[in-house]
């Protein structure tokens, strides 16, 4: 998958190759630091494993037929998702946590309007996968409900568009795509109920892993289908 996502032959696929490394290279690092104290090391390795790959999208702008609007949705959805972890990644102060909600939230958006347009029949597997979403959908927020409060309405609504951009991956003719989607709305719920309902033991090497797995699978998936 990932040779299809990144070598097209038009002369960028080094550049390509490259992002896709450091990525990988910022995201091992991050890993490596993640329970240690905010600092700006560990911000700008959390920040740079996802935006790298925002520009991933923009260097196929310049290929014959290329989906002008899909790749520059896609590449907005990374690079909110690069945001988000920035905000997240300063800690202490309540803002920030909102602020990283917001950015994913509507990053989840943007990748609604690269999905939605592509979504086809799904078949047993992705309906096998679209009902493990609604019990760890419905679950969490059933689980957290009387921990809210005055956040049930933005927890809710950040729940809601997740899943959907989770049940549009899961109709993708890309069945990675539905998995990352899955990981990432697990890496999320995970946060959540650390966050609002109890401590989760090893929280931060569960929740990097599959957020950022869930990220790559889901922006290599996109990046092959637009091709």
């Amino acid at each position: 998958m990932l040779d299809t996502a990144l070598t097209f032959g038009d002369g960028l696929d080094g550049i390509r190759w490259t992002l896709a490394a450091l990525s990988f290279i910022a995201s091992l690092a991050y890993l490596a630091i993640v329970n240690t104290p905010a600092s700006p090391l560990r911000t700008a390795c959390k920040t740079l494993s996802v935006a790298t790959l925002a520009p991933l999208p923009l260097l196929g702008l310049g290929n014959a037929n290329a989906p002008a609007l899909a790749l520059i949705c896609l590449a907005a959805a990374l690079a909110l998702g690069s945001l988000g972890d920035y905000f997240l990644a300063l800690k202490g102060e309540a803002k920030n946590f909102q602020r990283g909600l917001i950015a994913f939230l509507v990053g989840h958006f943007f990748y609604l309007a690269v999905m939605a347009p592509r979504m086809g029949a799904p078949d047993a597997a992705q309906y096998a996968g679209m009902v493990a979403l609604a019990i760890l959908a419905l679950g969490t927020l059933a689980a957290l409900w009387p921990k809210l409060g005055g956040l049930r309405l933005p927890v809710s609504a950040y729940m809601g568009v997740i899943s959907l951009m989770a049940l549009a991956a899961l109709a993708l003719p890309a069945p990675l795509a539905g998995l990352g989607a899955l990981l990432f709305v697990f890496s999320d719920a995970v946060i959540a109920i650390d966050k609002f309902r109890a401590p989760v033991p090893f929280r931060g090497p569960i929740i990097w892993v599959t957020y950022y797995a869930g990220q790559v699978l889901i922006a290599a998936s996109l990046l092959a289908l637009l091709r």
